[in-house]
Parts: C-alpha cells; structure tokens; sequence
C-alpha cells in the first residue's frame, strides 16, 4: 500500500502536463476521435435513463452493445459517469485521468507481480517500471482499450504464481478476472495476447498441469464477459470479412534500434504531428540495457529462464518461421480478422520486465556500493535536470545512431546511482534517473499529444455538456436537431464519429464493424475499409440514405458547389466555419408507397408508425438491419424482411395500423444472465482460496523452470 500511494503521486508527476492545474497538452488520435465519442454517447443516454443498445449515429444505425470497443460494461469506465453526473456531457480529460490511472494500475500490479520473485525492492521497482511506462505503453496512449486491458497481465500472471506454487489453482480466479477485464476494456486483439502470455507462462511456472488450469481460466473468463461478447457474437456474421493476421516475418516495430535507442526515430517536441515511423517506438529504458548486459556478464540463465523463454514465443509468433502457424490461425476467422502481429508486443514487454528484474537483481548481487550519496547525487541531478529542461523547452534530443550516445549516458547514470552506498539515497537516484528518463522520452510524444485543452478549447460544445456545435451556427443546429428522421452528411469522406456527440445521425461513420450489406448498399467511394464519400451532388446517394442535410467546410469547393445548385438551400450564416445546405427533394428514413405514414415515436431503440392504405404494402425504415430488431403491428408480432440489403421493412395490411420497429437484443439479455452466474462462481472460487494463501515455496522445486527468486 505504501508503494502504491507513492507510485499514485509519482504517476501525477509523471503526467502532470495533461493534468490540472499545469495541463498544457492533451491526448488525441482515436482516444479523442473514436472512444470518445463512443462513451459519451453512452453517457448521454444513460442521463436519459435509456440503456444504449442501439447507435443511430454513424452508418445509417448500429448495433452499440455488438461493439465490442464500447466499453459500455468494463467497470472503471462507469467511473467517468460518476465524475461527470452533473454535467450533460463528459469532460475529456476525466478521460485521460482514467487512463493515467491504469498506467498507474500497471506499475503497481506488475511490482506486485515481480517482487514475488527478488529479494529487494528495486528490481521489481525497475522491472514495473518497463512494464508501465516504457516505449510500448506510451505509444499506445491513443488507444484507451489497449492501455486498459494491457494494465491488467500482472494481475493474471500473479495468480500463475500463486496457483503453480501452491499447487492450488483456485487462486487462477484472479486470472480469469484479470482476462475478463481485458476483455471488457475493448480491445480483443489484447486480450488475445494476454491468453497467449499467460498460457506460455502458466507451462513455464507449472508445466501442463498449470496450463490446462490457465486454459480453463481462460475459458471462465468468456463467461464472465458474456454480457459483451454474446451480442458480438450476435454482430460478428455481417461484418465484412478482412485477414489482419497474413505471412511474412514483419520489421520496423518489432526489430528495430528503437528497444534501446530512446529517440532513434525522432520522436522529440511536444506540439508537433506525426512522425515518421512512430509506430516503431518501443524504447525499454537503461535498466533493461544494464539487466541484459549483467544476465550475459554473469550467466544468471536460471533465473532469466522465464523472461527469455516468454520474449522465443512472443518472437515465434510474430516472425511465424517456416509458415507454420499462418495455416492454423486461418481456421479461426475471428482470429485472423482482429489480430495483427504487432499485437503481441506486449508479450515482449512482459518478458523485458521480468528480464529487467531478473537482471538488476543479479548486478546487485555482484556489484558492492561504495559512493557516498554526496558524490553521486550531483552529476546524477544535474544529468536529469539537462534532459528535463530540453524535453520542458521543446528542445530536440539527439536522433538516429547518435542517441546511442544518449542511451549510454543515462546507462552510466544508472550505474552511478546504483554505486551509492546509503540504501534510501541509492533508491531515490535510481527512481529518479527512470523516472526522468522514461518522462523525457515517453510523455509527450509527437504521435500522442496535442497542444491545449479539449474541454477549454469547447467550452461551450455540446461533447461537454454545452449547446453548440463548434463552427456551427447554433440556430441551425438546433434546426439539426429537431429533425432526427433525416440524416446529416459531412462533405467528402468524412469519418463522421463526431455526430456521436451531437445527437445526429449520419450515413458515413469509422468502425471496424462495418457490415458488409451496408458496404454493398454504399457501393462506390470507399477510400479505407470503413470511411467512404460521395459527389456532394449526389442526390440519388441522399434519397437512398435519407440526407437531408450537407456540411461543408466555408469556402471549400463542396461549399462553392452546392451553393450555385438550386437544389440545395443555404442554412447557414456567411462567417461560419461550417456551411450547412439542405436538400430540398429530400425524403425521410421511412417510406411508406401505398398511402400517408406518420412518425409517432422516435428513439433509437424504438419507431413506432401511423400507416393508412387501401391496399396494403411495405413501410421501409432506412435503419440498418441486424440482430435484435423486432417488428410489430398494432402491437402484435410481424415479421421483419430486408429492404435493399442492408435495410428492413415490414408487410402492412390494407386499413390504418400501428407498426413499431424495436431493437432489443436477445443476446445481451442471455449474456448477462452467464456474467451473472458467472460472477457468483469466481466469488465462491475466491472466498474459498482464501484459506489456502501462502508463500511461495523456496528455490529448491520439482523443475528447472519452476518460480523462484531471480537472484
């Protein structure tokens, strides 16, 4: 506990120019253009006292509990609900303090996780350190699902430890949780790497006892997250097949200088955009360099055993040599659509963490301190203050082969500090050369931070509760809003997931859910797997989608376009930084042929209709059709038929009816009924290993891989 609260304060500095009251930058990229739009429209619909199963914003209507990168059910995600209950929108950076918190999460799990296997504290310190705060994490701080479900291996791997040296595999319930929060984090390409992490190490520690053991945590796990994975389960059939995972052995990210060259690729500024190859930036720290050179220096195979067997398998995999695991992974199509080799990065990580504690500990061990603190807390402070106050001025480091220069002084710190003889002053130095070195060349970085505030710079935008579209009149968003059965289309091949924020639906969107009807429906003008455009004159595009209203940015020549066409009438005020045309032939997302229809209610989950004919036909609502839509006419049961592919209608009688279209997914409900039982289950598994708590059993076990002390 006291090491977690120091780490907490730690943490804050470590961060403190994305906090209050020094914030000065924020994170962008899909943190700010894809997850947050996706909780804050959960969020708005939970002040609704509405359960958000659907998503009409984006492609024309989504399934929003068959996304599984919602996070809706991750439970630290409500925590941003707690935070913002007064407010009609959620703030951003309550967004970036909670994934600060699970940065803060991975350091004191994985120290947790690696002092079971030293002797002192400083190795493991070191070894979560890496883990946290090294290159990997701090290159996926765009992505919140990553960095959430990432936090939580040690954990799992902790509870490997438990199990295999006890022999006592109820304590694996910390692992099926750990694996369901992962899960539930959004991101499953991560959560596949954390199944294969733990597998590996489960057979390292414990051999095939304790694999078959993890094979089944991993197993319960998918039961504890069934209220997420079965309306995904649900989705899965209609999106559009795509093979991620594909032959040949990859570079740039995974073989690169940049393991132990802290700026090799140029990664320096605070304010600029992206670099070049910021992909590659994987920077593991000096005390990785220093762990590695004492385990070959001083043969201590033994105790790395563990980390160097995790770092083969995490390399197998990604290098797939000889072709032999592209065969297997095609088998399983969910596999090969969602996981990519670079997802298995974090796998390295974990084994560079044990490696580094492994390795640290060893040079202890050998390495007698003899400096006095006031020798050594000189040159190891006024080292730290030059990087601070290059990194602080937006200064450039050295780049390229040059930063070996780099990457060798603050190795040579290192080692200073670790030559100081007090044991508190040689533990403030070394944490304060990490601490400097992983702040210089982690935070900050080009290719995840923009300068400013988002909650300042929209103040008054409706993402944080306020009444404007920014850059939009506000008559004439509140014009938008009044109209819900018609669809607003950016210019162009806009993304379009800002419309979460806003209340509107759009027939463009950006998710790799797309269904492949709709695709088919779209046609042409795709210019990724998932965003499209369309001539901006193309009426034909708009009574098909139901557009009713075209953005475009003033003075573009879209904007010139559609202001010299008579089908279009400007809505906007001439100095706004959007123009808005409506189309005047428009037509709504419902039709109806053979006589008058009347909209009576419209929610995203529920369209209920007022039809009168003669004869009798088909009322077409412009929604997506997919898995839990149901149809009712006056309020019995109707079948519903696809319109157009992608779309659904409902066969009315002759005379004047009620029909309701209504989504209500089966597959959630069942869901959560097994996360339910399941959650009873792990708490009987947990309260009943409780008992059975113990240390770990000295070095001297049944097998050379077996967990021990890394000295």
């Amino acid at each position: 506990m006291r090491y977690a609260l120091l780490a907490l304060g730690a943490f804050y500095l470590f961060f403190y120019e994305y906090l209050p009251p020094a914030k000065r930058v924020h994170l962008f990229g899909d943190i700010e253009g894809y997850h947050y739009p996706l909780l804050n429209y959960a969020y708005k619909s939970l002040r609704q006292h509405r359960l958000p199963e659907w998503d009409p914003t984006i492609y024309s209507g989504m399934s929003y509990v068959g996304n599984i990168q919602t996070g809706l059910f991750y439970p630290p995600n409500w925590l941003l609900y707690v935070a913002n209950h007064k407010r009609s929108g959620l703030k951003f950076r309550t967004l970036e303090m909670l994934e600060i918190l699970h940065y803060w999460l991975a350091f004191v799990l994985a120290w947790r996780w690696l002092r079971r296997h030293t002797r002192g504290d400083l190795p493991a310190l070191l070894g979560a350190a890496l883990f946290a705060v090294s290159g990997y994490a701090m290159a996926e701080s765009q992505h919140l699902g990553v960095i959430c479900g990432y936090a939580w291996f040690p954990l799992g791997l902790l509870a490997i430890d438990q199990a295999a040296g006890t022999h006592d595999y109820r304590h694996l319930w910390k692992l099926a949780f750990a694996l369901a929060m992962c899960l539930l984090a959004g991101f499953p390409p991560t959560w596949i790497a954390f199944c294969f992490t733990a597998l590996v190490y489960a057979l390292i520690v414990g051999r095939w006892r304790a694999g078959l053991a993890a094979l089944a945590a991993i197993a319960f796990s998918g039961c504890l997250a069934a209220v997420q994975l079965a309306p995904t389960f649900e989705l899965a059939p209609l999106k559009q097949p795509e093979v991620t995972y594909r032959w040949g052995v990859p570079g740039g990210a995974f073989f690169s200088a940049g393991y132990f060259t802290p700026n090799y690729y140029d990664q320096s500024g605070i304010t600029a955009r992206y670099g070049p190859a910021e992909e590659n930036y994987n920077y593991l720290g000096s005390a990785a360099l220093l762990a590695l050179f004492s385990l070959i220096a001083l043969r201590r195979w033994r105790s790395a055993l563990p980390g160097l067997l995790l770092m083969a398998a995490a390399l197998w995999i990604i290098t797939d040599p000889g072709n032999l695991l592209l065969p297997l992974i095609v088998q399983f199509p969910l596999v090969r659509e969602i996981v990519r080799k670079w997802n298995f990065l974090p796998v390295i990580v974990v084994a560079a963490a044990w490696l580094t504690a492994a390795g640290i500990s060893a040079f202890q061990d050998r390495w007698q301190p003899r400096l006095a603190w006031w020798w050594a807390a000189p040159a190891i402070a006024a080292w730290s203050l030059r990087q601070w106050l290059v990194w602080r001025a937006g200064g450039e480091f050295m780049t390229g082969w040059w930063t070996l220069a780099e990457a060798a002084i603050h190795l040579a710190v290192l080692v200073l500090a670790l030559s100081v003889r007090q044991p508190l002053a040689r533990t403030a130095l070394v944490l304060l050369t990490v601490f400097v070195e992983y702040k210089v060349f982690g935070t900050s970085r080009r290719f995840n931070s923009e300068p400013g505030s988002v909650d300042l710079m929209l103040s008054m935008d409706a993402r944080v509760g306020g009444p404007e579209f920014t850059g939009l009149d506000r008559k004439v968003y509140a014009e938008l809003l009044r109209h819900p059965q018609y669809r607003v289309m950016m210019a162009g091949a806009s993304p379009g997931t800002d419309f979460r924020h806003y209340g509107l639906s759009s027939p463009q969107g950006f998710d790799p859910f797309l269904p492949r009807p709709y695709i088919e429906a779209v046609g042409d003008g795709f210019t990724t797997n998932r965003v499209f455009g369309t001539p901006v004159n193309n009426t034909r595009f708009y009574d098909g989608f139901a557009v009713r209203y075209i953005l475009t940015q003033s003075g573009s020549p879209e904007d010139l376009q559609l202001a010299a066409d008579v089908r279009f009438r400007p809505m906007h005020a001439a100095d706004g930084y959007f123009h808005v045309y409506e189309y005047l032939d428009c037509k709504p997302a419902y039709r109806f042929a053979p006589g008058p229809v009347r909209a009576l209610h419209w929610e995203p989950e529920r369209r209920t209709f007022r039809v009168r004919s003669d004869t009798g036909g088909d009322l077409e609502l412009i929604e997506q059709l997919q898995p839990g839509w149901e149809g009712w006419v006056d309020g019995r049961p109707a079948p519903l038929l696809p319109a157009r592919g992608a779309f659904q209608k409902i066969r009315v009688p002759a005379g004047e009816h009620e029909v309701e279209f209504r989504f209500r997914s089966q597959a959630l409900r069942l869901g959560a009924a097994v996360t339910m039982l399941s959650l009873v289950g792990l708490a009987a598994c947990a309260w009943s290993s409780r008992a059975s708590r113990q240390k770990l059993p000295s070095p001297a076990g049944h097998c050379p891989t077996q967990v021990h002390p890394v000295s």
